[in-house]
């Protein structure tokens, strides 16, 4: 049967911008959740939601296919919500404002929601295709992905089986993911006493810097403005904090933060050009700025022994790269800081390809903060996933890949991220797994881009490997 490949091409566009339309934080996702339920009704196909709004649609085997491996496609409902900081967008309302350029989707001062919109539409093309025969095909839309996979955590499969799991949450169209890594979040928080300020005053905001993905952008040498801002702050004398706050997301690298502080310091300017002249910039974050300002009228802040222990938690959490072989194995990002009075709050993620040692850096940094006082919570935690090599799904996609790309060959690698195929894997026996995308550059920040013809190219290989389940 021929496939106009075109009108696949542009009706994943289309769903794209409608699902766009919808708002879908993470936590908030009932609306689009609705959305696919109703999507799956109108095309007459068995479906379900919890309560934490997962949706499982299921679609029958069709005329021929009924002996062939059972599928799963998998792709979360929510999107990370990053925006520049003179946007008014309000992302529990607005519609994702979508521009297109140049081969690019990309948004108005926004994420775009590519991570993982596009491979939700995806998705609903498959369903809705009508000149592709499918075998048994389940179509799974999971939730909460970006802040802790309790979605996946909680899903019940009673009654699913499957052979093959095509999760869509990757980011290359020539690569197949067939490991990630496991992570957890860990909490801090301290009270403190305040003290009157008699110290001169200043604000520091630090913005421009880059951000992104702690996972996968997390190699890129990208500055993290709270540990810039802890770095800055350590080369003052006598400092005194009175609010710390940046970061919004715990798997985002911040690239915001605001501080203000006394301090005895004479010469200010001196003092941070000497901390910004040992940092190695990226090229990526070439438009950091960095404002101070002096403040007057009167100030409580925390005493210069409180402050100096904030100060050093941060230096001190091992961030960035940790350990790396042919792939990054362990890294750690101070997502978060917030600290408007008495009480700080920290947030850290970690992650790592190798449990062994994701648990001895989490110990560790417990222990640290443990020794200055700090209340320490374990937050959200996910199993990595582990390459298979016996996989027979690899190898079927491999050559659909190759069909559709001339002979060429895709990359094959783990993924220092974390993606659901861990918890769904051990929800599903004997499930052989693998993650697959579009290419979709700088995730979670409002420099997201979709680039377009890479979606043509994978829907093509999907549907190239649709034909040649065994």
């Amino acid at each position: 049967m021929d496939i106009d490949m075109n009108s696949k091409y542009e009706r994943l566009l289309e769903l794209f911008e409608e699902i766009s339309k919808t708002p879908r934080k993470s936590g908030s996702e009932k609306e689009i959740a609705l959305f696919v339920c109703n999507f799956a009704e109108k095309l007459g196909l068995e479906h379900s939601m919890d309560n934490y709004y997962n949706v499982i649609v299921k679609r029958p085997a069709d005329e021929g296919m009924e002996e062939k491996k059972k599928l799963m496609f998998q792709a979360h409902l929510d999107m990370v919500c990053e925006k520049v900081s003179d946007s008014n967008h309000d992302f529990s309302k607005d519609p994702i404002d979508i521009i297109k350029s140049e081969g690019l989707y990309t948004a108005n001062g926004t994420t775009l929601g590519a991570d993982d919109g596009i491979g939700v539409s995806i998705l609903l093309l498959l369903m809705e295709t009508s000149d592709i025969k499918l075998p048994l095909t389940y179509f799974v839309f999971t939730t909460q992905e970006e802040t802790g996979m309790a979605g996946a955590k909680n899903i019940d499969f009673n009654g699913v089986d499957v052979n093959y799991l095509i999760n869509l949450d990757s980011e290359e169209e020539n690569s197949i993911i067939v490991g990630c890594a496991g992570g957890v979040t860990l909490y801090f928080e301290k009270e403190n006493h305040l003290y009157d300020i008699s110290d001169p005053v200043y604000q520091i905001e630090i913005s421009g810097l880059k951000g992104g993905h702690s996972g996968v952008d997390i190699d890129k040498n990208r500055v993290n403005a709270i540990c810039l801002s802890a770095k800055i702050l350590s080369a003052l004398s006598s400092v005194h904090l009175i609010s710390f706050n940046g970061g919004t997301k715990t798997n985002v690298i911040p690239s915001n933060s605001t501080v203000v502080f006394s301090t005895k310091s004479e010469n200010m300017e001196e003092d941070i050009n000497s901390v910004i002249n040992n940092i190695d910039f990226c090229p990526e974050d070439k438009d950091l700025s960095i404002s101070v300002k002096k403040l007057e009228g009167e100030f409580q802040g925390l005493s210069e022994l409180a402050s100096k222990e904030i100060i050093s938690l941060l230096l001190d959490l091992q961030q960035g790269v940790i350990s790396k072989a042919d792939i990054v194995e362990t890294s750690g990002n101070i997502a978060i800081i917030e600290m408007n009075g008495e009480i700080v709050k920290l947030c850290e993620s970690m992650r790592s390809n190798v449990s062994e040692q994701l648990v001895n850096y989490r110990d560790m940094n417990i222990t640290l903060a443990d020794s200055l006082g700090f209340i320490i919570k374990a937050g959200e935690e996910y199993p990595g996933w582990d390459y298979n090599p016996k996989s027979n799904l690899i190898d079927l996609y491999v050559s659909a890949y190759q069909t559709v790309h001339n002979g060429e060959k895709p990359i094959i690698s783990s993924i220092h991220a974390g993606l659901e195929c861990g918890l769904l894997k051990d929800k599903l026996s004997d499930v052989d797994i693998i993650s697959i995308g579009p290419d979709v550059k700088d995730v979670h920040t409002p420099n997201e881009r979709l680039h377009l013809d890479s979606c043509k190219k994978l829907i093509s290989t999907i549907i190239e490997f649709i034909t040649k389940i065994d």
